[in-house]
């Protein structure tokens, strides 16, 4: 397994790491200064308000906030605090996001998009790595890096604002260092890997499924005397500690300030909604998480495989002798970390169809760990003397995936949506507030833009949201302390008939011809308003 590092490989890895900086850069050709408003642009305007609110809150890390008053958890936005303060996994990302903006004097899409595509890059470039060190093959190594960069998900997250790019490519590092450890048994590679899937755990706790993968794996090896206890157990400790230390500390932010982030689990109510919510999930994620291309051919080295180990089981070629002890496999790091992925499916279920990235904080990782050793199991092409068409094939293969990412880079953008709509019309809202003199401390009430904290950046101002259809949560909202209430016209008329009585105390201040700026006043009189729309 273990790759010689020789002049040869160093300049084979310093040509790989060039290529998927290229590759990459094809792809998000267009798309580095754009603003979220696509698939899962609610998610990601909150991580970019978590950026700029450590810029406003003077960069105290230990109390992230947005730019929302009213939280989603655990009062669905129906309870209002005195604050902007949100628990959240560790945001070190979101921090570090915020140095580069305030040392770069932007606060614009772009900083956050550079910095994910960097630890992507990082990602991939290590993925090489652990790939040519199982394979000991530049093809195989190559196909395996190409099918993670242009699997839609991964390619579309890349350059995005969630966290899931950067934790995964720490697990990638880790998953390096460990396997630098299980080959030659020093304990720095193992403390190393332990302080890398630590850093990604906290930043999504989901990779705690990886980290304990490896600690089995571990405990394995360690009963069948090929490794050692006492030795791992302060790197172990200290990241538990750190895990339970931040948890408790989240917790604390929770209680206080509430969140607006997910931190329940929530699983099927029954066997039917499972089996409800996986077929919803297969429908609309399946092409989604890999190219239709990349199903082939993980098939097609399935069945490679298997020919290829009966074909040497009838030939008897790798036959050991009884008294030679083999080490661990390590087809069952990947077998574990699988199985504790499907644990968390059954705990979220609720929650895959709505979210393809958890693929990412997931299964992605342990899938290209079964392919990685899949290919293992084959003859490399140079061993073969088919070093040519195996060149050719790969080439082939890589090119199309990257054709097909390109596409699908597209699709995901092509449908029309709230966020969309709403960025398109909160552009310059920042300036039309500014015009009537509404100072960015002011509290702006925002009805039903989209998604949470999307409008607020736009305006940079904090404030309370109001983006769901929700009766109750307009009439309680409408008794906040807020200073200005802000609306988009079209919104506002489909709205106003169904609720004709809290809407009709919105006086019209000011606006342009999307976003009605307004205040609360119980003896306006709607009609007026309603004519001055329409003309």
């Amino acid at each position: 397994m273990k790759a010689l590092v020789t002049n040869k490989t160093l300049y084979g890895h310093v040509f790989a790491f060039v290529l998927i900086i290229v590759t990459g850069l094809i792809i998000q050709k267009g798309y580095m200064n754009e603003y979220p408003t696509h698939i899962h642009a609610w998610a990601e305007q909150d991580h970019y308000a978590l950026a700029l609110g450590f810029i406003n809150n003077g960069f105290d890390f230990f109390h992230p906030e947005t730019m929302i008053y009213n939280k989603q958890f655990p009062g669905w936005w129906k309870e209002a605090y005195d604050n902007t303060i949100t628990s959240v996994d560790f945001p070190i990302h979101e921090y570090t996001v915020a140095l580069l903006m305030k040392l770069l004097g932007s606060t614009s899409p772009w900083v956050f998009r550079f910095w994910t595509l960097f630890w992507g890059f990082l990602g991939l470039f290590f993925l090489f790595k652990v790939a040519y060190r199982l394979t000991v093959d530049w093809m195989k190594s190559a196909l395996i890096t190409a099918i993670a960069l242009t699997s839609p998900v991964y390619t579309y997250f890349l350059n995005g604002f969630l966290p899931s790019i950067p934790a995964l490519s720490l697990g990638i590092i880790g998953l390096w260092f460990y396997l630098k450890y299980y080959e030659n048994n020093q304990r720095k590679h193992f403390h190393l890997s332990i302080a890398f899937l630590t850093l990604a755990m906290l930043m999504r706790t989901t990779f705690a499924i990886e980290l304990i993968a490896i600690l089995c794996f571990e405990l394995l090896r360690i009963f069948r005397k090929e490794s050692t206890f006492l030795d791992k157990l302060p790197s172990v400790l200290i990241s538990a500690l750190l895990f339970v230390a931040y948890f408790l500390w989240n917790k604390h932010l929770r209680d206080l300030y509430g969140t607006l982030f997910l931190n329940e689990l929530l699983p099927p109510e029954d066997w039917q909604d499972a089996k409800e919510l996986l077929a919803d999930t297969y429908n609309k994620w399946t092409y989604h998480y890999f190219q239709r291309l990349q199903y082939l051919v993980f098939y097609s080295l399935a069945l490679l495989a298997i020919v290829v180990s009966l074909y040497r089981s009838t030939k008897n070629e790798e036959k050991k002798a009884v008294s030679i002890k083999k080490s661990l496999s390590l087809w069952w790091l990947p077998i574990i970390e699988i199985f504790g992925c499907l644990l968390f499916s059954v705990a979220m279920m609720q929650q895959l169809p709505f979210h393809d990235y958890y693929l990412l904080d997931t299964f992605f990782l342990p899938i290209l760990l079964l392919v990685m050793l899949t290919l293992n199991a084959l003859p490399n092409a140079r061993e073969a003397n088919h070093i040519g068409w195996g060149a050719f094939l790969t080439g082939v293969v890589c090119t199309l995936m990257v054709i097909n990412a390109k596409t699908t880079q597209v699709e995901r953008r092509e449908m029309e949506n709230d966020a969309l709509i709403s960025y398109e019309h909160f552009q310059g809202a920042d300036l039309l507030l500014d015009s009537l003199d509404i100072p960015r401390d002011a509290k702006i009430l925002c009805l039903y833009g989209y998604a949470q904290n999307g409008p607020f950046i736009q305006m940079q101002r904090k404030g309370y949201t109001v983006m769901t259809n929700d009766n109750d949560l307009l009439e309680t909202a409408l008794t906040w302390d807020f200073d200005y209430i802000i609306v988009e016209n079209g919104k506002y008329m489909a709205n106003f008939e169904e609720k004709r009585i809290p809407l009709s105390k919105l006086k019209r201040i000011g606006g342009n011809k999307h976003l009605n700026v307004c205040t609360a006043d119980n003896d306006w009189i709607y009609q007026e308003w309603w004519q001055l729309i329409y003309h």
